[in-house]
């Protein structure tokens, strides 16, 4: 491994971004062929990437040639991630290169180091999961012995809009509906914390209660856009009970059900099937063509749920995550 040299920089830092490119097609060519990429294409989307912070550009180089890479996008000031979803997740290698793995170490090891002197508690490496370990680019055994730890496997959902009949929901008596983007921030995330301290969620459970303060000022930030008659919350007498949080994203006419959670003392009073029912009848009565979601696959009440309302299941997705707390210095 000392003929490998490792390199890190910001990635707005005068970065050669045709040398990423260049080495992240040869790569794809093989282990991603349906992505129809171009070094031009993904020279682009590098460059034209959207961030609050700058993300970091790790390079491992081989007698001063490109051998492997990863982008660390910074989510928050708590978790950092490697190549984010367009990127595939793993560590992007030369594919003929024989040290592979140890090239692996070498950056995610400098990953690690970055995390620890920037006061990172987590970093995520996340990626779609295959029928056959074969068709990885890396060997996901290297990730345990980098203090990466399979924390999950999440499960894509999606129903087509155009063949739901449902009828308008009826919300529960004594219970008032508000607007989520005019609840208040603290309330909310009391509920969402409730809601997910006991669930099946291994992603919000594995937490720190700083990490999931962040999470929750990122993706419940009233400035970013949001369905808002889909995003609701439920709410008796100043107790929330529950709620549902619904984007624009993941495709063209497409609402995305980001997250939704109901407190443990109310469920098993059908408030979950109310909140989904409501936000699939709002999003086709405005006009959106599919619903979609991701749920933790051990969450088998979840899963019933939107099996129940005829959500498909479609891609997986696997989490492992290097976390601060359980590193031995």
């Amino acid at each position: 491994m000392n003929s490998i040299q490792i390199q890190t920089q910001m990635l707005d830092d005068q970065l050669d971004v045709q040398e990423l490119a260049h080495l992240t097609f040869e790569l794809w060519k093989i282990t991603r062929p349906e992505a129809s990429a171009s070094i031009e294409g993904i020279g682009n989307w590098i460059k034209n990437l959207v961030f609050d912070e700058v993300p970091v550009i790790v390079k491992a180089y081989k007698v001063e040639k490109l051998v492997g890479w990863i982008l660390l996008f910074v989510h928050d000031s708590k978790k950092l991630e490697i190549n984010p979803w367009a990127l595939g997740g793993h560590p992007h290698i030369l594919p003929e290169e024989p040290k592979r793995l140890e090239i692996v170490q070498l950056l995610l090891k400098e990953c690690i180091n970055y995390a620890l002197q920037t006061d990172h508690t987590r970093i995520e490496l996340c990626f779609e999961k295959m029928d056959s370990i074969e068709k990885y680019p890396v060997d996901s055994s290297v990730y345990p012995k980098c203090n990466l730890i399979e924390e999950d496997e999440i499960v894509f959902m999606s129903l087509n809009l155009a063949d739901q009949k449902l009828p308008e929901v009826e919300f529960p008596k004594g219970i008032e509906t508000i607007l989520l983007k005019n609840a208040a921030d603290n309330d909310l995330y009391t509920c969402f914390y409730d809601s997910f301290s006991e669930s099946g969620d291994r992603n919000f459970l594995s937490e720190t209660d700083e990490e999931r303060e962040e999470y929750f000022k990122e993706h419940f930030d009233k400035e970013d856009e949001m369905i808002d008659d889909a995003s609701i919350v439920f709410v008796k007498g100043t107790k929330f009970l529950g709620f549902t949080l619904v984007k624009p994203t993941h495709g063209e006419g497409n609402g995305h059900l980001w997250i939704m959670g109901v407190i443990p003392e109310y469920r098993g009073r059908q408030l979950g099937s109310k909140l989904l029912n409501h936000a699939i009848v709002t999003l086709k009565k405005q006009g959106y063509k599919t619903m979609s979601l991701v749920v933790d696959s051990a969450n088998e009440a979840a899963l019933k749920l939107y099996e129940k309302y005829n959500f498909i299941k479609g891609w997986r997705r696997i989490t492992y995550a290097w976390k601060k707390e359980h590193f031995a210095v």
